[in-house]
C-alpha cells in the first residue's frame, strides 16, 4: 500500500465483545448484533511462533474469516502478561528475570524488555504477523494482515514485560526487579517496541496497557510521567502515529441513598490516561460484567454498562469499550447499546426528556414487599418494566408507587423506567 497519513487515523470507537476460552480458537463470543462493532480476541506471541522462526496463523485466519463473514471488526490483544516463545530464554546470553504477574500472582522466567536478542526476534515476528496473507471478502483477494479491513486495533504489548507497570507486585519498582536496569535503557526499549508495532501496522490503532505508579529509583520526574512524556513526544501523529493507552477496569456504581454515580477508574488511579487531550486515545475494557460481576459486585452496583461508557467518554474522552458477553446478550442493556452515541453521553441526556436519572430513586432497596419510585413528575407515556436476572420480563406496569414485589423470589432484578422512549435502568435486590 502507499504511504499513510497519520492524521486520518482519528480515534478508535465502538463496542467490542470480549472473547472467552470457549469455542474454536476462543471464538464462542462472536456476535452479530447491530450495535456490536467487533470482537476482542486475546492471544499471545507464543501462540503464533510455535518454534524459532516457525509461525502458525491458523487461529488468526479462523477468527478473521468468521468476522469478515458478518462484517465485524477485530481487536487483537496480547494478554497484559503474555509470555514470549520459550526458545528465547534458552538462547545463550539472554538476560532473564523472575516475573510475577501482579493480577494472577503466577511467576515465570522472562527476558528483560531491553534484551537485544528479544527485540530482534520481536521485530521478525511483527513483520511476519503484519505481512501474513489472509483472504478478504471485500476485495476478493489475499491481503496482508496489516491492511486487512477486518483488523481495526492491535496491542502486542512490550516484549519481556507486557503492560507498562511495576512487576512482582504493584509496589515493586522496576529497578529492583530487572537485572542491569537503567531508566534510559528501559524507556528506550519501550519506544523501540512501540515503534516496531506502529511501523508494521501504520494504518491501524496501536495501543498499550499503561498503569499508574510505575516507578524506579529516580523520584523526579517519576518513571510513569517520564514514560508518558516520551511516548507522547515520539508518537505524536507526525514522527510516528499516535498510540492509545488502555486499561481493563471500567466500572461504576450508584449510591442508592444519594443517587450519586461514581465512575471507575478514578482519575487518581488512571493518571496515565487522564488529561491527554488529543495527544493519545484512551481505550477501556470493562472490569467485569454487570450481569455476572465476578470480581466485586459493589463496583457495578445500581448502575449499567452505559453509565460506565458515558463516564469514560466524559472523563477520558474514550469511545472504545470492550464488554463482557453476558452484558452484550442481556436484553436489559441492549437498547442502551443500540442508542449509544458518544455525542449523547453525559448531562445532555436529560435535557429533552421529562426524566432526570439524578432525581430518580427506587425505595426501599433492598425490598421485601413493595417498592416505589420517586422523581417522576408526570405520568404521560410512563411504563415500568421489571426483569429477572435471566433477562426475562416478569412485570410491566404504569404504576410507580407501591409496586408489589412480595411474590418475587429473593435475588437480583432489573427495573427499566421508560418514558417518552427514554429508558433508565436500576438494580433491585429482593430479600
Amino acid at each position: 500500500m502507499g504511504s499513510v497519513s497519520f492524521s486520518v487515523l482519528g480515534q478508535p470507537t465502538g463496542i467490542y465483545v470480549l472473547d472467552s476460552n470457549q469455542g474454536t480458537y476462543r471464538d464462542a463470543n462472536i456476535r452479530n448484533y447491530s450495535f456490536v462493532t467487533g470482537f476482542t480476541w486475546r492471544t499471545s506471541w507464543a501462540n503464533f511462533e510455535t518454534s524459532q522462526g516457525v509461525y502458525d496463523y491458523t487461529s488468526l485466519d479462523h477468527i478473521v474469516h468468521r468476522l469478515d463473514s458478518i462484517n465485524k471488526k477485530l481487536t487483537v490483544l496480547f494478554g497484559a502478561s503474555s509470555i514470549e516463545p520459550a526458545y528465547i530464554i534458552t538462547q545463550s546470553g539472554v538476560t532473564t528475570y523472575q516475573f510475577t504477574d501482579p493480577v494472577s500472582n503466577l511467576t515465570s522466567t522472562r527476558p528483560v524488555p531491553y534484551d537485544g536478542y528479544l527485540l530482534q526476534r520481536f521485530r521478525l515476528f511483527l513483520s511476519s504477523l503484519a505481512n501474513h496473507q489472509i483472504y478478504s471478502l471485500s476485495s476478493g483477494t489475499m491481503v496482508a494482515f496489516k491492511d486487512h479491513p477486518v483488523l481495526a486495533n492491535i496491542a502486542t504489548n512490550i516484549p519481556g514485560l507486557g503492560a507498562i507497570r511495576n512487576v512482582n507486585g504493584f509496589n515493586t519498582s522496576l529497578e529492583s526487579a530487572l537485572p542491569n536496569y537503567t531508566r534510559s535503557k528501559f524507556v528506550d526499549s519501550l519506544l523501540v517496541s512501540m515503534k516496531v508495532q506502529t511501523d508494521n501496522f501504520p494504518a491501524k490503532y496501536v495501543f498499550i496497557p499503561f498503569y499508574a505508579n510505575t516507578n524506579d529509583n529516580i523520584a523526579s520526574p517519576s518513571l510513569e510521567d517520564y514514560i508518558k512524556s516520551q511516548l507522547l513526544a515520539n508518537f505524536n501523529g507526525v514522527i510516528n502515529p499516535k498510540i492509545g493507552f488502555w486499561q481493563e477496569n471500567l466500572a461504576g456504581f450508584t449510591d442508592t441513598n444519594t443517587n450519586i454515580f461514581t465512575g471507575l477508574p478514578t482519575t487518581t488511579f488512571a493518571t496515565p490516561l487522564y488529561q491527554l487531550g488529543n495527544s493519545a486515545y484512551v481505550m477501556f475494557q470493562m472490569l467485569q460484567g454487570w450481569t455476572t460481576p465476578f470480581l466485586d459486585p459493589t463496583k457495578t452496583a445500581n448502575s449499567t454498562p452505559f453509565d460506565a461508557m458515558c463516564y469514560a467518554f466524559n472523563t477520558y474522552n474514550s469511545s472504545y469499550y470492550e464488554i463482557y458477553v453476558s452484558d452484550i446478550d442481556n436484553p436489559i442493556y441492549q437498547q442502551s447499546f443500540i442508542n449509544w452515541d458518544a455525542n449523547n453521553c453525559g448531562p445532555v441526556l436529560s435535557l429533552d426528556y421529562p426524566l432526570n436519572k439524578a432525581n430518580l430513586k427506587i425505595y426501599p432497596n433492598p425490598a421485601s414487599n413493595s417498592i416505589s419510585i420517586s422523581g417522576i413528575d408526570y405520568l404521560y407515556d410512563l411504563s415500568v418494566l421489571i426483569f429477572n436476572s435471566k433477562g426475562q420480563n416478569i412485570m410491566i406496569t404504569q404504576n410507580y408507587q407501591n409496586i408489589d414485589v412480595s411474590t418475587f423470589n429473593s435475588g437480583i432484578y432489573f427495573i427499566c423506567i421508560n418514558q417518552n422512549d427514554r429508558k433508565y435502568y436500576f438494580k433491585l435486590i429482593k430479600q
